[in-house]
């Protein structure tokens, strides 16, 4: 599947004139979609707002802080928020661990010392997909369970992921969430108030598009240098969160 991390691999993350056609093609279907898809609010409860806990994801916490800005990490902890609660509500099955080490780890790739690393890759999902397996390969995790992650990351970017591989479909719309506000009014305003009061965005809109700048001038030939110069930057800037 195109973006996905055997495509990664293949490709180093470079898109050619088919992978553009299928990115044009998904952004037009999404667009459609989301003009047919009834405003319905999110139920919550208190306990959509706990990170579940294992020994696994507190080392995968503790990777986090060492590695990522406080700006990523909050955006990272509200991927999750907003992803869990879409699955809740969805009634979607999902490995919630899974899910929730791919939505702390999805932007490794953004990170000072594990960016450009890899000469074989293009892409800053894919490498963070790299950068995630090595990490979990030294906790001893199965390698089945760390392709499922790895493909969560690096399908990321990808404007439609089928929800039968619910880990990626999930971090995709909890990103999405936070990035450009995509189905924002779904969620109460306690369950947004709560989230915001705990991680804040911390002049998240204006890091990211400094970040998503340097990559498109290192790797122009990357997804999100396609998305980036096709819109995706408007949509940032036009995201109802104020920063």
């Amino acid at each position: 599947m195109i973006g996905d991390y055997n495509w990664g691999l293949k490709t180093k993350g470079n898109l050619n004139w088919l992978a553009k056609i299928y990115f044009t093609y998904q952004a037009i279907s999404a667009r459609r979609n989301s003009k047919k898809i009834k405003n319905t609010t999110f139920s919550n409860n208190e306990k959509d707002f706990n990170i579940p806990d294992s020994v696994l994801i507190n080392q995968t916490i503790e990777f986090l802080k060492d590695t990522h800005q406080e700006f990523l990490i909050n955006h990272c902890y509200r991927t999750y928020l907003f992803g869990n609660v879409i699955g809740q509500n969805e009634a979607i099955k999902f490995d919630k661990e899974l899910f929730t080490i791919a939505a702390l780890m999805h932007d490794v790739g953004f990170t000072t010392n594990h960016q450009f690393k890899h000469t074989n890759c293009n892409c800053f999902a894919i490498e963070g997909a790299i950068e995630t397996g090595l990490f979990l390969e030294k906790q001893n995790i199965e390698k089945d369970k760390i392709k499922i992650v790895q493909d969560a990351i690096s399908l990321h970017l990808n404007i439609k992921i089928p929800i039968d591989l619910p880990e990626a479909y999930l971090l995709n719309k909890g990103a999405a969430v936070d990035v450009i506000g995509q189905n924002l009014g779904k969620f109460n305003p306690h369950f947004l108030h709560e989230t915001l009061e705990k991680y804040p965005r911390l002049n998240f809109k204006t890091a990211l598009q400094e970040l998503m700048q340097h990559q498109c001038a290192v790797r122009p030939k990357s997804r999100i240098s396609f998305l980036y110069q096709n819109g995706f930057s408007a949509l940032i800037k036009k995201s109802a969160f104020k920063e």
